[in-house]
């Protein structure tokens, strides 16, 4: 997707962070934007702090609760009927909760996380891929995950950790099934100053209840947050790209490199390489199994 001029983008976790600074991007290219959040009084706040920069794209602000898919297939209705189409979806929602050992993380704490950022993802996922494939026109879906899903795994967020992996995962998985006219990317920022610490202030009964804001890390000068608006522009720079991968913060890059580092040390330390390893392949199975199902159609 090279242009986002008359396109229309529907950002959930849209009324802060990350999600606000894509809205206010999206905005100065005259792209109109739906910001999904799960109070609607923040989600028309963000909405008019974006319509200041849209130079005359619409912005509208829809609650939205995406561990609901009833919520998430209202929010597709309303915003087709309001716009008419759907061109991107930005699937941007996410929170933390716990700081505690793996072992001491509570099962409210681990669902309320995987519900939001793994099962709330993958719902609006399927809910604008169904349409979008349906439309039939260009579409892009951009999901976030984190340097968690690529790199370091940080102690006591185990749940968070975990989490942004499956994102990771599937993610990588649509890749390769989808249509043409249809196309993917994963977000994975670094440590971004957003208020994902305060999400638990509005985290829904059935997962506990409101929890107090979580406390900061602390910041010294030599250990700082990237600030959100390294974010945004970054994003749109990339999906015109056509990058799979968007990485805005060259801090995460060491992290993902240690990660692969050791996995191929551990390759070459614990296997060998065969004249027929290639039988093996799984990729190479499934892309074999492809191109047979095509002959027979």
């Amino acid at each position: 997707m090279k242009n986002f001029k008359d396109k229309v983008a529907v950002i959930s976790g849209g009324a802060n962070g990350i999600g606000l600074d894509i809205g206010k991007c999206l905005a100065t290219e005259k792209c109109h934007v739906v910001i999904a959040d799960i109070d609607q009084a923040a989600c028309d706040e963000a909405a008019s702090a974006i319509s200041a920069l849209s130079h005359g794209a619409e912005v509208v602000g829809m609650a939205c609760d995406v561990t609901d898919k009833n919520q998430i297939a209202a929010l597709a209705d309303k915003a087709w009927a309001h716009f008419g189409h759907v061109d991107i979806l930005f699937n941007n929602a996410g929170v933390g909760a716990g700081l505690k050992p793996g072992d001491k993380t509570e099962d409210d704490d681990l669902r309320w996380v995987f519900e939001v950022n793994f099962f709330g993802n993958w719902n609006m996922c399927m809910e604008f891929l169904r349409r979008f494939k349906a439309q039939g026109s260009e579409a892009h879906i951009c999901n976030t995950g984190s340097e968690n899903s690529i790199g370091w795994p940080m102690p006591f967020m185990s749940g968070y950790n975990a989490s942004k992996a499956a994102v990771l995962g599937y993610t990588g998985m649509l890749r390769m099934e989808l249509p043409e006219h249809i196309t993917i990317s994963l977000l994975c920022p670094g440590w971004t100053r957003t208020e994902i610490g305060n999400s638990g202030t509005k985290r829904q009964d059935k997962f506990g209840g409101p929890k107090p804001a979580r406390p900061h890390y602390p910041q010294d000068g030599n250990n700082m947050p990237y600030e959100v608006e390294t974010v945004g522009a970054h994003t749109l720079a990339q999906i015109r790209n056509g990058s799979f991968y968007i990485l805005p913060h060259y801090a995460s890059r060491h992290l993902a490199k240690e990660r692969n580092d050791e996995i191929i040390a551990a390759f070459d330390a614990q296997t060998s390489p065969s004249e027929d390893w290639q039988k093996h392949d799984t990729r190479s199975f499934y892309e074999a199994l492809q191109a047979q199902r095509g002959k027979q159609k």
